[in-house]
């Protein structure tokens, strides 16, 4: 074979190199997703994803816009994934393909920022991260807010590299993704426009007109996603799971991101610090959007906690949108290190990078742990819900056996156990047979007690349903009757957490009357 033979195959050789490792990620991360897909339980904020978008187009988007307040994008996904397929199973496959479609994004955007090499240790932490490796799977919008963050961070690079109308318009475009997935795309939202701005001084305006325009239409997204901050209402006396400080979230997200818990995180963070500085002088622009994106958020969600703004529960899944730029910075740092070696050596650092992330301890935990959300559990309350259901009915509250009762469920409609949330969606709910409520056990219930005093009930191994039967003219009759069978039912239930599950329903429903004028 003559030199130039060879060269020819060592060029193709290398021009595959990323297709392959891409390829090659993206089946290990499918592999190790596959089996979560109907091996994980249900859990309750699945169940709130499933059995909103199992609802008419209308009235989706009437719930989620205004009776909920948010981002709408993954709803309308998961109602067109229900529409082809309508089980629990097909909302978690929506996750899986965003998961699997944010690894070559990661390469894409680490090759801009910082090379080609670069980019393919991103790919390796992409496919081992544990955040996509729980959330890959998880029935709500984490892995397409990745996805959604990612895209939009990508084209943002592409228009610094490349800055043309039609690039600057496709990055304008992808920035509005985010808010349209979960409300704190807002701070990569403002991050890209702070950046933006202030690279851009000294410019015509004019000719950023049309960037403009379409950065405005992330207004109405930021109206919703005020309206989804007042929800929560103190009034109901619910004790909802328990978040962690910004802190400690900001901490598990990045190490969920890559980098894991603890002493392997600390090395992860000398890796983007590395990354940080490498790029800080050749391209400020991007440093820029990198610092600000993962920094900014957690100062300003500290104020907002200090000052009492914010009621919601923080986690790591909530800044899973740090995770691509996160990624990007440590890949960068990894690779510089990697330059200062000889090409052998710097190929196993580069592996080892990727295989420390691996294995690194755990940063994120499962929270598809509860067992009355496992398919043994809910099989036999969905079977006997099924067969009970009919037309117009209400479920009361967001349940992963009300879930597992797809697609019988499609044809009620579900209450929210948030009081502003519920009482927006019970003052617009029409004429109802019946009210089935759904209370998780761990212990057998006092079946006697519960016949003695008139409940209608149906007792599972690990599902109380309670009903309340009808015909009720409208939402607030309906619920008041809801509210007293959980009344009456509540002393006669003696295992702890079902009772306070039965006084939390209680509550919000109490809550959501007085605010429509009615006693409780």
């Amino acid at each position: 074979m003559s030199t130039a033979a060879i060269e020819r195959h060592a060029l193709r050789t290398l021009s595959l190199a990323p297709a392959l490792a891409i390829a090659g990620a993206t089946a290990f991360l499918l592999a190790r997703l596959w089996p979560d897909v109907g091996g994980k339980p249900f859990h309750e904020d699945e169940a709130v994803a499933g059995l909103i978008s199992s609802r008419p187009l209308g009235d989706l988007l009437h719930t989620v816009v205004l009776d909920r307040g948010g981002a709408p994008l993954h709803f309308l996904l998961a109602h067109t994934a229900l529409a082809i397929d309508p089980t629990p199973e097909a909302v978690r496959w929506v996750s899986v393909l965003f998961a699997l479609a944010t690894v070559p994004l990661c390469y894409d955007l680490t090759r801009r920022v910082a090379g080609r090499s670069a980019g393919l240790v991103a790919v390796g932490l992409a496919a081992t991260s544990q955040l996509l490796l729980i959330y890959g799977t998880f029935g709500r919008m984490y892995s397409l807010f990745a996805f959604a963050s990612a895209l939009a961070a990508d084209l943002f690079v592409r228009a610094l590299d490349h800055p043309t109308r039609r690039t600057a318009l496709a990055a304008a475009v992808a920035a509005l993704l985010p808010l349209t997935v979960h409300p704190f795309g807002a701070f990569l939202f403002a991050a890209e426009a702070a950046v933006a701005l202030w690279f851009w001084h000294g410019r015509s305006l004019r000719a950023a007109a049309p960037v403009f325009a379409v950065a405005l239409l992330g207004v109405p997204l930021l109206l919703s996603d005020v309206r989804l901050s007042d929800r929560y209402a103190p009034e109901a006396g619910q004790t909802l799971d328990s978040g962690t400080s910004v802190g400690a979230a900001t901490l598990r997200g990045l190490g969920g991101a890559a980098g894991g818990h603890g002493v392997a995180l600390v090395l992860f963070v000398l890796l983007a610090a590395v990354g940080l500085w490498t790029l800080a002088r050749p391209k400020p622009a991007i440093a820029a959007l990198a610092a600000v994106t993962i920094a900014v958020p957690p100062l300003a969600l500290a104020i907002a906690s200090a000052a009492g703004l914010t009621t919601d529960r923080l986690g790591p899944r909530h800044l899973i949108f740090m995770f691509p730029l996160w990624i990007a910075l440590v890949a960068t740092g990894a690779s510089r290190l990697g330059a200062l070696l000889p090409p052998t050596t710097r190929i196993l650092v580069l592996a080892a990078v990727v295989v420390a992330a691996a294995v690194a301890p755990a940063a994120v935990s499962e929270p598809r742990t509860i067992p009355t959300g496992t398919k043994r559990a809910v099989t036999a309350p969905a079977d006997w819900l099924r067969a009970q259901l009919t037309p117009g009915a209400v479920l009361y509250p967001y349940s992963p056996v009300f879930f597992a009762a797809l697609p019988a469920a499609k044809e009620a409609q579900t209450y929210s156990r948030e009081p502003v949330a519920l009482a927006r969606i019970a003052a617009r709910t029409h004429a109802t047979p019946a009210v089935f409520m759904s209370i998780p056990l761990r212990e057998p219930v006092d079946a006697a007690a519960l016949r003695s005093s008139g409940v209608r009930f149906r007792a599972f191994g690990s599902w109380l349903i309670l009903e309340s039967r009808g015909p009720f003219v409208d939402g607030r009759t309906a619920l008041g009757s809801a509210a007293a069978v959980l009344r009456a039912t509540a002393p006669l239930v003696r295992e702890p957490k079902a009772h306070a599950y039965l006084e939390q329903l209680s509550g919000a429903a109490c809550a959501a009357l007085v605010r429509l004028g009615s006693g409780c």
